[in-house]
Order: structure tokens, then sequence, then C-alpha cells
């Protein structure tokens, strides 16, 4: 689905279990790596606002870090696929 609504395709599958399944990505628990905790805190002690693990409305995708800067905000992703090398489902 993901895939789908990036390349601005659209899908056949019915609306109501598209919401659903989108819903299902965009709250999964997020697990920020030491590597993320250590780049916020880089940016905290330099002043900036920062906020952690933000859902981005559009994608559902969530958003390593958002930095405050003046009067904009700036995604930071931290980890990419490293996230999932090595990952095995447990259910």
């Amino acid at each position: 689905l993901c895939y789908t609504f990036e390349h601005g395709q659209t899908s056949r599958l019915p609306k109501a279990f598209i919401k659903e399944c989108i819903l299902a990505f965009a709250f999964q628990q997020t697990n920020p790596s030491k590597l993320q905790k250590d780049v916020v805190a880089t940016f905290q002690s330099l002043g900036y606002g920062v906020n952690e693990e933000v859902l981005c409305t559009k994608t559902g995708y969530s958003i390593d870090a958002v930095i405050i800067l003046k009067n904009s905000e700036v995604a930071v992703e931290v980890d990419g696929p490293s996230h999932f090398i090595g990952y095995k489902p447990t259910g």
C-alpha cells in the first residue's frame, strides 16, 4: 500500500481495508536506537527543539526526529533501513 500511494497509484483494495492497514502500520510501537537517541541529544544540547518519532500523516511513516529551525521543521532519519537488517518477525 505504501508503495502504491508513494508512486501516485490507485489501490484496488476496498477503502475500509486500506484505512485499517494504514492505521495498523502507523500505530506500531517504535523502538529508537542508541544512535538515534544520541543524535537527538546532540541537537538538544545545541539548543534546537526536537520532536521524536513524529507520525507523518500523509504516509503513516514514523520520522525519527523533527528539528525545529526558526520557522521551519526538518525531518531527520537516523538509522534508515539498518533498523531492519537482521530483523525477524515474531508473529
